[in-house]
């Protein structure tokens, strides 16, 4: 495990897997010899890879283009943000998200990830995220961040 925190994306390469070009996501090879089956699943993918992927994706839009952050989610996605002692609304369904993104204001937004844990749940991804987070160059604050990716079709 790497010792130094990374910022908005650009992590710490994990398990060899080198540094991640930030103009797209290659997958990993895999020996040739590896049967080659028009039936294996996203199930197949290790979801410690699937939560890395998708906490760099996640967070690099969060800080080049926080407008697009709303395209994470769906009609049935729920998004809560606030600190530990507020009563704060969930927001259901893309359209309100991006609404309470915009309320939000992100601008020159800086992210430090320091643990990422995924679990499978069912057929969805449970990823938890534990960082650092600056908003219009204040001061950084801890947060939390939960997901839960649903199987895409």
């Amino acid at each position: 495990m790497a010792s130094e925190s990374a910022m908005n994306g650009t992590f710490v390469p994990q398990n060899g897997y080198g540094s991640i070009d930030q103009s797209g996501y290659t997958a990993p090879s895999y020996p040739s010899s590896a049967p080659s089956q028009s039936n294996n699943s996203a199930a197949d993918i290790p979801k410690d890879e699937v939560g890395w992927y998708f906490v760099e994706q996640y967070y690099t839009t969060l800080s080049r283009s926080p407008e697009k952050v709303y395209l994470f989610y769906n009609k049935r996605s729920q998004f809560v943000s606030g600190n530990e002692t507020e009563k704060v609304e969930v927001c259901v369904g893309q359209r309100a998200i991006n609404e309470r993104i915009k309320e939000l204001d992100f601008s020159e937004c800086k992210v430090r990830v320091t643990n990422v844990d995924s679990q499978a749940s069912d057929d969805h991804i449970v990823i938890q995220v534990i960082g650092e987070i600056s908003n219009k160059s204040a001061p950084h604050k801890k947060f939390t961040q939960t997901f839960v990716l649903a199987a895409q079709t």
